[in-house]
Order: structure tokens, then C-alpha cells, then sequence
């Protein structure tokens, strides 16, 4: 679990970035956990124990029993990226302090400060899940930019050139969301670069950040005609960098929210009707290339009228979203699940043999009967039957037929069950 330490002499400033970093994060991450610490002794008996799992600390620069500072270089120490939060405004010590694993220094005159800095921590939280890929032909400077990423928690790749970086996002295990590229590299400049990324990636889901120095300053134009998102001058400044990175994964942040309003069901996460036939589509074209068989199945609370009648709504919707959670847990995450609406849900698979879809199913029917929902006073347990349609691609529609069909057939015949037509 990512955790969080706050040290502060205050417990009013405590309570007050608790309640903040709460309202930042609590609505995007279930694993976090928040430590505090409101002296130097304090805090060193928690990092001690605990700094493999200190994701981000905010400190405060004076405590009562310990010099100046003195928190924030242990915190350095054990290279956990720090936000300083402090009365203290002074250019010198900040100036100091950022050459460290500090990654801001902020004053705590204000709560507008203290929401900048919870909103900053579940920048850093997020920056832990995403990869950036520098390309420069420079050694020195790809390292200067690796070293600044890192320390932003930033996993960073390297290339020297447009044919090596094209290389690099060729592979789907690299999972880029961010590029910074320079102009003059060999075999394949910056601005080639990103005319042939812009042909696969658009700037909702790839940002291209274009390095320049002072004189070839006019190229920038020429980047951001071609799609280039934003621009870092060489050499660098860190807190340029800082801001600069985390605004263009902000921006990113807000296209996939938006996506995700547009494509996911509210209750439960999982995609929505609509997203599942448009997904379908590229899933079924490419396995009818490949002439190979595809898994169509149609899941299906039994007597859910049952739990509505018997514990309310709101339990109802506590089972269904138990089906996004119980199939999440048992499937690939290339696999496509959608909730169709009410308690049903539709899933496509692909490469899969029929014994292992046998399997597979069966396995996730016994899930669900073993499973136990518990909620205030209530211990719930519910079956589902599932129909599944197996063989050739072919329309969408037609899978869904088919496994409809099974899908009557499993409940016309006992329920709790699976019950597979071949196509």
C-alpha cells in the first residue's frame, strides 16, 4: 500500500492536509494511507519501519527537537520525494533544498497552499505508474533529463535518435504516455519523430514535449505545427521541468477522466454497452484475419429481483458492482468486459482454446458461488448463470445472439450454471 507522511509540529496543519489530501485522492485511489508525525523523533521511528512504502512526505523545515531541516534531509536521505511546507520563506534555503529529493517548497500562509499541496502529492502518487521516453543524441543531456524525471518518480527510457524511439513505442509493454525529444539527433530528427507518432498517437493520449536550446529557437514553431504539445529549453531549469511535465500529465489526466465519463458505467467502472460495440469491432476484424475463434458470454445475476425486494436497492447496486470486481479478478486485462445494464454483463475473449473457455467460465461461476458479500448487518450470497457463444468471428450482434441463447438456456434448466454453444 502507498503511503503517505506528513511531519508537522502543528496538529491543526496535520489535520488540515489530511482532509485535503483526502478530498484530492480518495476518489482515484483505493490504497493510500496517510502517517503522521508531529516531532523529529517521531518521524524517524516511522520511516525507519516504514520508508519502503513512503511514497511522498510533506515536512515542515522547523521542528521542536531537531535543528532546521534536519527532517527533510532524512527524508532525502531515504530518497522519498519531499514537499517542504513551512513558514520560512527563504530563497537560499529553497534554492538548497530543490538540489535534493525536494520536490517543492511551498509557504503554509494559506489554505489555498495547503490544497497545492495535496493536489501535488497525487501528482507524485500518479507519476510512480508513468513511463517517459527522452531522446537526445546528447548523453549529457539525456541524462540530465533522466535524472530530473526520476527524481519527479517518472520511469524513464532512453534513444538517441527518431528510428530508435520508434522502435521503443513499437512495443506495447513500454506504455509511453510522454516524450521529450530534441530537433538535431541522426538518422531521424525531432520533427520527423513526432510527424510519424502524431500518425498513431493523438495528444489525448501521447504528449510530445520538444527540447530546444537557444539557438535553434525558431524550430519550435515547426514542432507545434506538427504536433508537439509543449516545449523545454536546454539546459534545463528543474522547477521549468517540474511544472511543465506535471501540467502536460494533468492535461493527459483530463482526456482519459473524460474518456472514461463518456465510455465507463458509473456504479461499477467497467465499460459501458456502447464502448463494447464500438471495441468489439477492431477485435473481431482482426481475429477474422487470423481466422481464429472468439468467446462471446452473457453473465447474469439469478433471482436478482430477489435481492432488490429482500435488502434494497442500495445492496442490489453493491452486488452488481461485485460482478465488475469478481471478473476483474479472473480475467486478462486485454479481455472486454461491459455491464449491458442491470445486473447483465457481456464479455469478449480471444485467444482461447474451447477447454480452456470451458475452464475459464466454470472457474468464474464457482467465484461467484463461493463469494460473500458483507455489508452493515447483511451477509449476502448470490449465483449467476452464464451463456457463451464460441467460434469463428462473425457480427458482433450475432455473437450476443447466440450467447443469449445459452444464456436462456442455462436458467430454463436449474441455474448456477454455464452452459456453451458452439457457432
Amino acid at each position: 500500500m502507498k503511503k503517505i507522511l506528513l511531519i508537522d509540529d502543528s496538529q491543526t496543519i496535520l489535520d488540515a492536509l489530511k482532509e485535503a489530501i483526502y478530498a484530492c485522492i480518495d476518489s482515484t485511489s483505493s490504497s493510500f494511507e496517510i502517517l503522521t508525525a508531529t516531532s523529529f523523533t517521531q518521524a524517524s521511528k516511522i520511516i525507519r519501519r516504514e520508508h519502503e512504502n513512503i511514497y511522498a512526505a510533506v515536512v515542515d523545515l522547523n521542528l521542536p527537537d531537531c535543528k532546521s531541516g534536519q527532517a527533510v534531509l532524512l527524508t532525502s536521505a531515504h530518497h522519498i520525494p519531499t514537499i517542504v511546507l513551512t513558514s520560512v520563506d527563504d530563497a537560499s534555503v529553497k534554492a538548497l533544498l530543490l538540489k535534493k529529493d525536494v520536490l517543492d517548497y511551498t509557504k503554509k500562509d494559506s489554505f489555498n497552499n495547503i490544497t497545492y499541496v495535496a493536489s501535488f502529492v497525487k501528482k507524485i502518487l500518479r507519476n510512480y505508474d508513468i513511463t517517459a521516453l527522452v531522446v537526445d543524441d546528447s548523453l549529457v543531456f539525456r541524462s540530465a533529463f533522466k535524472r530530473d524525471l526520476e527524481k519527479l518518480r517518472i520511469n524513464v527510457l532512453e534513444a538517441t535518435d527518431g528510428i530508435e524511439a520508434l522502435a521503443i513505442m513499437n512495443d506495447p509493454e513500454n506504455n509511453v504516455s510522454l516524450i521529450l525529444t530534441d530537433y538535431n539527433m541522426p538518422n531521424m530528427d525531432g520533427i520527423e519523430l513526432t510527424i510519424e507518432l502524431r500518425k498513431k498517437y493523438n495528444k489525448d493520449s501521447l504528449s510530445i514535449i520538444a527540447l530546444s536550446t537557444s539557438e535553434n529557437i525558431n524550430v519550435l514553431s515547426d514542432f507545434i505545427k506538427e504536433g508537439a504539445n509543449d516545449f523545454i529549453s536546454k539546459p534545463h531549469k528543474f522547477e521549468e521541468l517540474n511544472v511543465r511535465i506535471n501540467s502536460n500529465l494533468d492535461i493527459l489526466d483530463l482526456f482519459q477522466t473524460t474518456k472514461d465519463l463518456a465510455n465507463k458505467d458509473f456504479l461499477t467502472g467497467s465499460y459501458n454497452r456502447r464502448y463494447f460495440f464500438e471495441a468489439s469491432e477492431a477485435i473481431l476484424d482482426k481475429n477474422r484475419r487470423k481466422d481464429q475463434e472468439v468467446v462471446v458470454a452473457t453473465l447474469d445475476i439469478d433471482h436478482f429481483k430477489n435481492v432488490n425486494d429482500t435488502y434494497g436497492h442500495d445492496v442490489g447496486d453493491i452486488a452488481i458492482q461485485a460482478i465488475a470486481t469478481l471478473l476483474n479478478a479472473s480475467l486478462r486485462s486485454s479481455d472486454l468486459v461491459s455491464r449491458f445494464g442491470g445486473e447483465e454483463y457481456c464479455i469478449l475473449l480471444e485467444d482461447i482454446s474451447r477447454e480452456d473457455t470451458s475452464i475459464l467460465f466454470e472457474k468464474i461461476r464457482q467465484n461467484f458461488e463461493d463469494n460473500v458479500i458483507t455489508t452493515n448487518d447483511i451477509h449476502l450470497k448470490y449465483t449467476v448463470s452464464l451463456g457463451v457463444a464460441y467460434g469463428k468471428s462473425i457480427d458482433i450482434n450475432a455473437l450476443i445472439k447466440v450467447s443469449d441463447n445459452a444464456l436462456y438456456e442455462a436458467k430454463d434448466t436449474g441455474r448456477n450454471k454455464v452452459v456453451i454453444h458452439n457457432i
